[in-house]
């Protein structure tokens, strides 16, 4: 699966989530819908901190790395900052529909 179609099925869930939370009939319907917010910015955090997490172990710090792991690390940062600007951009996105809605 590619990575652009999970985090577009997670921006669908997450629009459902904040048209729940937003426009629920009962407080039990909005409670839920934040529930699900925030366990979908949670998947998103998640995605974005995986590649730091996996070579984290395996890498030092900065100074001490070899070219081959800082270059690992500087393409986990460029990951982050990607996923990060992208997903924040697809979560704002959903909130202003979910509000509009």
């Amino acid at each position: 699966m590619k990575i652009r179609d999970v985090i577009a099925g997670w921006t669908k869930q997450e629009e459902a989530a904040l048209r729940r939370q937003f426009h629920g009939k009962t407080m039990n319907d909005r409670f839920r819908g934040l529930r699900k917010s925030e366990r979908n910015e949670a998947k998103l955090f998640l995605l974005a901190l995986t590649p730091a997490i996996l070579t984290g172990p395996f890498i030092g710090k900065w100074s001490d790395a070899s070219l081959v792991g800082k270059s690992i690390m500087a393409m986990a940062g460029l990951w982050m900052v990607g996923v990060l600007v992208v997903g924040g951009y697809f979560l704002f996105r959903s909130i202003l529909r979910a509000l509009r809605k």
